[in-house]
């Protein structure tokens, strides 16, 4: 979930600015990768995700869950990281902030193709972090910028994601890009079954268990 604005320290605006995109392309390497413009930041730049980059993505997963009050709830490695992202099936892709300063990367947004039967090829991005002394400085909306250009290089009609609902300053940058709240406004809600359901569920006896 998109948990990086809980505590973002800044308003939405219904204008905003972006900076300027280079015109060179940046690549991972991998086959059939995706080239996608660089953004350049006072002090930031923003790019794809490389395999270098999961060990600083899992420290700020987990920093994200420390900010939450969910130190706990990280189950992945770097390791799993990697192979999910860059292995012969690639799981998720995303991009970084690395700061010019620190020469580390201080941000992350991770993002998945998914697929819907109404409307075709969807994009969901399911989460995205900046380490509060790194906000204020147009990374959260970069990322979404990026992000919609990799929707759009792949003809996606939509881009799904979740927010926390007492996220205020969130909530309000959401609705500036234009977001619906779908459980508001169709009733959608978000479900998840969690590794033990999922075990149970693929048990052959799951079937007698239910009348039909």
């Amino acid at each position: 979930m998109i948990n990086f604005l809980r505590s973002f320290g800044q308003r939405a605006f219904r204008t905003i600015n972006l900076p300027t995109v280079q015109s060179n392309l940046y690549s991972t390497g991998l086959p059939n990768d995706r080239k996608l413009p660089v953004l350049k930041l006072d002090g930031y730049t923003l790019r794809k995700v490389v395999k270098q980059d999961c060990e600083a993505i899992h420290h700020l997963v987990q920093e994200l869950a420390n900010c939450l009050n969910m130190p706990d709830a990280p189950q992945i490695s770097a390791k799993a990281l990697e192979a999910d992202g860059f292995g012969s099936r690639r799981f998720y892709e995303g991009f970084v902030a690395e700061s010019h300063k620190l020469k580390q990367v201080v941000g992350y947004a991770i993002y998945y193709f998914s697929y819907s039967t109404w409307q075709g090829k969807s994009l969901y991005m399911e989460d995205m972090y900046i380490c509060p002394e790194d906000r204020k400085n147009r990374i959260a909306i970069s990322f979404f910028h990026l992000i919609s250009q990799a929707a759009l290089a792949e003809n996606c009609m939509r881009m799904n994601f979740c927010g926390l609902k007492d996220n205020k300053p969130a909530v309000e940058l959401f609705q500036s890009l234009g977001a619906d709240n779908l459980t508001l406004k169709e009733g959608w809600h978000y479900y998840r079954i969690p590794r033990h359901g999922i075990e149970e569920l693929a048990q052959p006896s799951i079937i007698t268990k239910f009348n039909p």
